[in-house]
């Protein structure tokens, strides 16, 4: 079987390979400790939002994927980045300001009643 590459263009077997980095599985804690979300979460010296989206739970970096500011839980329906004022969906970090930004999210799961996290080793 071949496979025609295009000049631009990235195959899925190049992006699963080296350009991604490692995970580490981090026990975040019960999962009734977490009352009331999102919640601020530190991991290491990463900070995120734990959130409960359409699909569960995930951790949202705090770091703006537009220009790398610190986005803010100011306690109103959603986040905003300190640098430029963007802002994002609680839920699900979709930018309200441009739809094709969205706050990195990462997996997290309930196993035997604890969330538990798969992050970037740092």
């Amino acid at each position: 079987m071949t496979t025609e590459h295009r000049r631009g263009t990235v195959s899925l077997r190049q992006v699963s390979g080296s350009a991604r980095s490692k995970k580490v599985r981090v026990d975040l804690g019960e999962e009734s400790s977490f009352s009331s979300l999102p919640t601020p979460v530190k991991v290491g010296d990463a900070s995120y939002f734990l959130v409960r989206g359409r699909d569960g739970y995930k951790l949202l970096s705090t770091i703006c994927p537009h220009q790398g500011g610190e986005i803010m839980d100011e306690g109103d329906d959603l986040f905003v980045c300190d640098g430029h004022g963007w802002q994002y969906e609680k839920g699900e970090g979709i930018c309200t300001n441009r739809a094709d930004f969205r706050m990195k999210a990462f997996l997290v799961t309930l196993q035997n009643d604890r969330l538990v996290a798969l992050v970037p080793d740092q």
